[in-house]
């Protein structure tokens, strides 16, 4: 049985520059993570490095106003890859290990 979550971090990301990606490794022992696009522009994420900046499957876009989460998994060694079409964007990024 998995154990609970206990400690939560926040990071912010800002996207400055357009077209261009930026990315956050998770934390060894991640069990959960979220996140939002807190300036309500759809923002790309993929699991995979150089697909964001220059659209490429696979890649997924997080709508505006909407969250992302994944919970009760094993994310140890994960990055996650954001870009946008939107400079100064900023991905409110929430993990509990």
């Amino acid at each position: 049985m998995p154990y609970p979550v206990q400690t939560p971090t926040v990071v912010n990301i800002t996207l400055a520059v357009v077209d261009t990606e930026y990315y956050y490794a998770l934390p060894s022992s991640t069990r959960e993570f979220r996140f939002r696009c807190r300036t309500l522009f759809d923002t790309r994420y993929s699991f995979v490095t150089g697909k964001v900046a220059t659209p490429t499957s696979p890649w997924l876009v997080l709508q505006a106003g909407s969250d992302y989460y994944s919970d009760n998994n094993d994310l140890t060694d994960k990055t996650i890859y954001f870009a946008t079409d939107e400079a100064g964007t900023i991905v409110e990024l929430e993990i509990w290990v």
